[in-house]
């Protein structure tokens, strides 16, 4: 089977003068920083033959595409909600708090908050319809940290849960969490429920 190669990014680094979790609050854009690591990345991925630029509905995530469909011909961000940040009831909270949490977001969430479980179950989704859809090409997709955390795990052959975010050196990753506008490189051979992706980490600022 064709391999399909998926650049799994997070957004850049966001202004944020409150230091809180923002999730899915709205209104949270780049700050400077995020936009030269945008560009970054960007120019990294410039040379790829990437055929499709997917995004988080997220204003950060959208504006991070957006950022590297300008080094892309013809290519337009779409949206996809299956790779929308997490759900959580933290958000607002300051970010130190949930800094000496081990930033936990899940431990005894309840409907409508999300698992890790669930939050991997629709990236796999989204991986599914880009193997689908998108078979053998190079596509791109801005997300948020966990939505790369998650998929990472997986392909480390691991069920991802509440507490692994601490730890995330042990398995494999090169750094303590993806830092903004990094860039997790999936190599899908097909269903990455049945066949575990290659994965590589990169960061390109």
């Amino acid at each position: 089977m064709m391999t399909t190669t998926l650049y799994l990014m997070r957004h850049g680094h966001v202004k944020n003068p409150g230091n809180i979790l923002y999730g899915r609050l709205p209104g949270f854009y780049l700050s400077d920083l995020g936009i030269k690591q945008a560009r970054a990345a960007g120019a990294w991925l410039a040379d790829k033959p990437i055929e499709a630029i997917y995004s988080s509905p997220m204003e950060r995530a959208q504006q991070t595409a957006g950022i590297v469909a300008e080094q892309q011909e013809r290519l337009s961000p779409v949206i996809d909600e299956r790779i929308i940040e997490v759900l959580t009831p933290h958000e607002g909270r300051p970010t130190a708090e949930l800094a000496a949490l081990g930033w936990d977001l899940y431990t005894g969430n309840e409907p409508p908050y999300e698992t890790p479980g669930m939050v991997l179950e629709r990236v796999l989704d989204f991986f599914e319809h880009i193997v689908s859809e998108r078979a053998g090409q190079a596509v791109v997709a801005v997300a948020h940290g966990d939505i790369l955390v998650f998929p990472w795990l997986h392909a480390q052959g691991v069920r991802p849960d509440a507490l692994m975010k601490d730890k995330l050196v042990d398995y494999a990753l090169p750094v303590d969490y993806p830092a903004t506008a990094s860039i997790m490189s999936f190599e899908l051979g097909g269903s990455p429920r049945e066949s575990l992706p290659r994965v590589t980490y990169i960061c390109p600022h």
